[in-house]
Parts: structure tokens; sequence; C-alpha cells
């Protein structure tokens, strides 16, 4: 049995999308196994960290929720710095939140240079008011570069652990292939 405290690694990982599509709850999920289920808006960045292994070695997650609202774009370009990866996330009752992470991924860019990605349709709990297809999904996933495409529901925990394993699993295997 590894010792989880013990991380070799430490790698900073951003998580963008639009106010409200889940990031937070997602994070909070991962780390603590749990749902929050009233919405508080993140004001600039939150922090949060987990050990995890990949590969039999321990590696530190430093996760960052950026705002999402548009008022605290300034502010954000601070906190993408340093990252090592990014989860973009939509909400799948919400259009609008799919369509602009081409302009999270632009952001992103922009500030820090191309780094591994994974993307998250999240809210998959909420079927009966869907309005963007699994399709549509592996589809930007494509249009953003190839991501690894995961359907993840903050609420059930559907493909939460999963999706932050393979972010923690692509960062750590760029970084030890360099």
């Amino acid at each position: 049995m590894l010792d989880l405290s013990q991380a070799k690694y430490i790698f900073k990982i951003v998580v963008v999308g639009d106010g409200a599509v889940g990031k937070t709850s997602l994070i909070k999920k991962y780390t603590e196994e749990k749902f929050q289920s009233d919405y508080i808006m993140t004001i600039g960045a939150n922090f949060a960290v987990k050990n995890v292994e990949v590969d039999g070695v321990i590696i530190k997650l430093q996760l960052w929720d950026l705002a999402g609202q548009p008022q605290f774009k300034e502010v954000r370009s601070s906190f993408y710095r340093g990252a090592a990866g990014a989860i973009y996330v939509y909400d799948v009752c919400r259009p609008e939140s799919y369509l602009s992470l081409v302009n999270w991924k632009n952001e992103l860019v922009k500030e820090c240079g191309e780094v591994p990605g994974v993307l998250l349709a999240n809210k998959i709990d909420l079927e009966e008011h869907r309005k963007v297809t699994h399709e549509m999904g592996e589809e930007l996933a494509m249009r953003l570069g190839g991501l690894p495409y995961f359907e993840t529901s903050a609420f059930t925990g559907a493909g939460v652990k999963e999706a932050f394993q393979k972010i923690a699993e692509i960062i750590y295997r760029t970084a030890t292939q360099k």
C-alpha cells in the first residue's frame, strides 16, 4: 500500500467553464465525496488538493476552481500561470456553456500555452432537461484538440473520479516523458 501523504510530484490543474456549470461541486465531490446543493458563486478562485496514484507514483493535484463569470476575466489571468493541465466543464442543460468552451480554451492558451486537458459534460443526472447531446460533446472534444471526454454528475458522482484520474495520468505521463 502506497503512502498517499508522500507526493513525489505536484501539478496545478485549472478547472474552467461558465458560472454555475458545476466546477466547484465537481471538485468537492472528487476531493471530499460531498455534494453542495446550494450555489455559491466563486469569487476569483477556490483551491483544493488531492493526492492520487498514477503508475505507482503519488502525485499531488492542486485543483484551481476559477470564477466563471465574465466580470472576473481580468482576475483569472493570474490564476492560469503554472497550470500543467485543464478541466473544461459545461452544463448539458445550458447550450451557451457548451458553446463558450472554445473561448475558455483560447483564454487559457493565451495565458499559459497549450496544456493537456479533459472535457466534462456535467449535470447528466438532469436528463429530462438535457439540451447538449453526447454526440455534441464528443464533437466539441475533437474541436478542442482531441480531449478525452467524460459525462459527469457532481450530484451522483458518475464519471467524476474517472475524469480527474484521467487528467492526472495525462499530466504525469507528459511530465515524465521529457
